[in-house]
């Protein structure tokens, strides 16, 4: 089956490599006047016969550019630059010569903006802002803003809805200037139209970092909408239901109110399917599908935006979103422990029951009383209700015993946490040019209660372990308060050297109490109190920072930067009022170091963290028979030694974006926990201090966008990714080590033919392995796969058709998990009523009825396999109405 599946894929690859073309075009750009270079003067190969895009570039500060790999057929070159005129050429290739122009002259223009008689522009650079003319772009009727998207050179849009633009990600995506929906970007791009857009602009996230201090390697992109001018003013509305087989049911809402300097925004959701095919009501009816997560989860949710430019100095953004839930699964789960020569085996079934409420209201206000001056003011309020009902029974075995003891338990609790936070900042240029000052001051309050019951029979059947009956409440009461002030300075000594001086300081108080009662039998209350078993928490943190920084810019492409952080922890801890108290004094120096070489950049910090108060807690809790934890007041803080590597690469002419990055941590002072385990299963497990644990990640993508080869267009995708991790453990008094490898390579492609059929053939491979040192537990190694196709027609017109299959295999799973799926999925949409408002659908999810959810892997002497309950089969019925009214 997988060999089948990659062969379509092969063969489109060898199609688009044999479709390339060699044309090359290249001059130098020039000022009429001066006969100076043109730097960043756009240059743009149109096809003569309708005037789309063929590829383009910019100049380099020489006003050289040259375009490679073009097709061979009669093109036209636009060149453009913000106060010159235009100028078009007609250019013709012959027999695979390259096209040299020489120099060619611009003419300066004093006033108004680029224009090139009888041309459209459909590419211009404008200072560090990318602007497309979207009216360029030919896109399919009633197509959306994530169809336009895909149509512009270097932005690439993934299965998902995620968009990078010339090899980065986007931070928001904003609609005339305004921010829309920034949490998420796709109710943007799969509401709006793609004929109402005029302009796509992107450009820089600075908004926080007005002094580009930021590694230009680490800064997203933005994305602004800009609308046509006869869509600036009046309301967009979707609204859909839908209803099928197995109870499942989908609708959704959305509606956008735009006039002058106010937005207001809304969109609203309600289903039972699992997130497996989330119900959009836009054309298509339904964003990509996919398999849902673990359960079987009922959803109502809603996102309200709001925003309004109160006057030209003062922005108010508000957002709030709320998620109510209602998830229900069946797991079963398998452990194999390893201890000396004994295996231990784990087998639990259990179904849980669980309500959630998330409520989130984010504000931002930007008031800009001058030219030098931003004020910020960022508060966020934050509500969750938990309710959850498990019920368990598990069952152990070992080597020498097929059957240690059985399990029944269940847990019953509830929730609810609130937090408020906000961060308050003001930002003022100083006259000195380019320094500037910084002061910020943050809050955050967090109480959270928690009330638990829990019911656990153990009964044992080998001599010396007792059987044992538990019935046992917690009322868990914590309260978080921190707030900080810092001060940041940024100094230019001279045209190459800067320096950065920040000062924090930080104070956090966290209370929790825990009361534990038993159950007594002859009365039924929670009366027992359990001394042992609770706590009185309080931890008071205060800390000093001071962080000076200098940056070198050797040039534009090469620069050193190097700081330490000096940092200053006073600690209290209070226990119980049976146990001493825990003070505790820290001093660190923290180096850090950056360089960067054009494309590379290697950075170098060390951080530090403390032990957690419950881990330092100095008593003994058994929590049951078969697990007792004790504490550890003699724990170290932990530190960190983390190693960056970041290599990024962009070829706009090409249409190649290369990405690769790895992180490396090296930690001192380790948090591990010791256990010993009886043969019987029986947990004791104490914190300890280690050195010498590592890991490392690698992470690697690659895309090359083809040039379009008729009324084809081509895309080949690869993503890498590896990891590798040295760890430790301790089992009844013997050191282990744990070295575990990972590899996962996925490639993908992309072909799609005159806006109406489209292909995207993947494969994902996951190579793991697992070995140990010093002690002797089998190695473990395993492969999964998975590959599938994703087809999208639209024909004949007003049709539309998608189907998407995936195969997934996993060869290493327990006896009685499922190692194979085959997964299918298929939709049907038809555009009905007058301008087509109307929109019919059919969906079939997982036609084979064959979805799975399953996960294997290997932690310390530990290999576990979980099988989840998820949602199977049905076919799902929608109607759609699309309205909108603008003047």
């Amino acid at each position: 089956m997988r060999k089948i599946l990659l062969v379509p894929l092969l063969i489109i690859i060898s199609i688009a490599a044999k479709a390339q073309n060699h044309g090359i075009v290249k001059a130098i750009i020039l000022d009429s006047l001066n006969k100076q270079p043109i730097q960043l003067a756009t240059v743009s190969v149109l096809k003569v016969q309708d005037s789309s895009l063929i590829s383009y570039t910019v100049t380099d500060k020489n006003g050289a550019f040259a375009l490679h790999n073009l097709r061979e057929e009669p093109s036209r070159l636009l060149i453009t630059h913000v106060g010159y005129q235009g100028i078009r050429i007609n250019i013709k290739f012959k027999n695979g010569e390259p096209v040299d122009l020489g120099k060619i002259y611009l003419s300066a223009k004093m006033l108004g903006e680029v224009t090139v008689k009888g041309e459209r522009i459909p590419v211009m650079i404008k200072k560090d802002t990318i602007e497309f003319d979207a009216t360029a772009f030919k896109t399919r009727p009633n197509a959306l803003v994530e169809d336009l998207l895909k149509k512009l050179p270097g932005v690439q849009v993934d299965r998902e809805g995620g968009i990078t633009v010339n090899g980065k990600d986007i931070s928001k995506i904003k609609v005339n200037g305004k921010d829309f929906f920034v949490n998420d970007p796709k109710i943007a791009t799969r509401n709006l139209e793609a004929n109402m857009i005029s302009k796509v602009q992107v450009y820089d996230d600075r908004e926080n970092d007005p002094d580009h201090l930021v590694p230009d390697y680490q800064v997203k992109k933005i994305i602004n909408l800009k609308f046509k001018k006869s869509f600036t003013k009046g309301i967009l509305s979707t609204v859909g239901a839908g209803a099928g087989t197995q109870d499942r049911y989908v609708g959704s809402g959305f509606m956008a109110k735009f006039q002058d300097d106010l937005q207001l925004s809304a969109k609203v959701g309600i289903d039972n399917l699992s997130g497996s095919g989330f119900f959009s009501g836009n054309y298509g009816g339904f964003s990509t599908l996919n398999f849902g997560s673990a359960g079987l989860r009922k959803s109502t949710n809603g996102n309200f935006d709001f925003t309004k430019d109160v006057s030209k100095k003062l922005k108010l953004h508000i957002e709030y979103r709320f998620d109510n839930s209602i998830v229900d699964n069946n797991s079963v789960s398998k452990v194999q422990q390893n201890i000396n020569d004994t295996v231990i085996n784990s087998l639990t079934s259990n179904i849980r029951h669980q309500k959630a409420n998330n409520q989130i209201l984010h504000a931002e206000t930007e008031w800009k009383p001058d030219s030098l001056t931003i004020i910020k003011y960022n508060p966020d309020v934050e509500y969750n209700y938990n309710n959850s009902q498990d019920k368990s029974t598990s069952s152990r075995s070992n080597t020498y015993v097929p059957l240690l003891n059985t399990t029944i338990s269940s847990d019953n609790g509830s929730s609810n946490a609130f937090q408020y936070q906000h961060n308050l900042s003001y930002y003022r240029k100083l006259n000195k040019k380019g320094a500037s000052l910084t002061l910020s001051n943050s809050i955050s309050i967090h109480p959270e209660n928690s009330l638990n019951f829990n019911s656990n029979d153990l009964i044992s059947y080998v001599a010396g372990f007792p059987s044992d009956t538990l019935r046992r409440s917690s009322k868990n009461t914590n309260s978080d308060i921190s707030e900080g002030l810092n001060v940041a300075y940024h100094y230019p000594i001279t045209k190459k050297l800067a320096a950065d001086i920040l000062l924090v300081t930080l104070h956090d108080r966290n209370k929790g109490e825990l009361l534990t009662y038993d159950e007594d039998f002859k009365t039924g209350l929670y009366t027992i109190f359990l001394q042992n078993q609770s706590s009185n928490l309080i931890r008071n943190l205060w800390g000093e920072g001071f962080n000076p920084q200098f940056t070198y810019n050797f040039t534009d492409d090469i620069s050193l930067k190097a700081g330490v952080t000096a940092l200053g922890q006073q600690i209290g801890n209070h226990f119980n009022s049976y146990t001493n108290d825990l003070n505790q004094d820290f001093f660190y120096l923290l180096p850090s170091a950056e360089i960067h070489v054009k494309d590379f950049t290697l950075s170098y910090g060390e951080t530090v963290q403390q032990p957690s108060i419950n881990n330092l807690q100095p008593i003994t809790i058994v929590y049951s028979p078969l697990y007792t934890f004790t504490g550890n007041p003699l724990l170290k803080p932990t530190y960190f030694h983390n190693i960056n590597f970041n290599y990024r690469k962009y070829n706009r002419a090409a249409g190649l974006n290369f990405n690769a990055s790895a992180h490396i941590v090296i930690e001192k002072n380790t948090i591990v926990n010791e256990q010993t385990i009886s043969s019987e299963g029986a947990v004791v497990t104490t914190p300890i201090n280690r050195n010498g644990r590592f890991t490392a990640y690698l992470n690697t993508s690659i895309s090359k966008h083809f040039k379009k080869q008729g009324k084809w267009d081509f895309m080949v995708i690869g993503n890498g990714n590896a990891s590798a991790g040295h760890n430790f453990f301790i089992v009844n008094g013997q050191n282990g080590y744990q070295n575990t490898q990972s590899v996962s390579f996925e490639p993908a492609f992309y072909a799609e033919w005159n806006d109406l059929i489209t292909f995207e053939p993947n494969y994902k491979i996951n190579y793991a392995t697992t070995q140990y040192q010093l002690v002797n537990y089998p190695k473990t190694n395993y492969a999964t796969q998975s590959a599938g196709m994703a087809v999208d027609l639209s024909l004949p017109q007003n049709f539309r058709w998608r189907a998407d299959y995936t195969y997934k295999y996993n060869p290493i799973v327990e006896p009685g998990f499922q190692r194979s799926a085959n997964l299918l999925n298929f939709s049907v949409t038809r555009r009905i009523q007058k301008d087509g408002k109307g929109e019919i659908g059919l969906l079939c999810y997982d036609i084979l009825n064959q979805n799975v959810s399953s996960s294997h892997y290997v932690v310390a002497n530990s290999i576990n396999d979980i099988q989840n309950q998820v949602l199977r089969r049905y076919v799902l019925l929608t109607y759609t109405y699309h309205f909108k009214k603008f003047k």
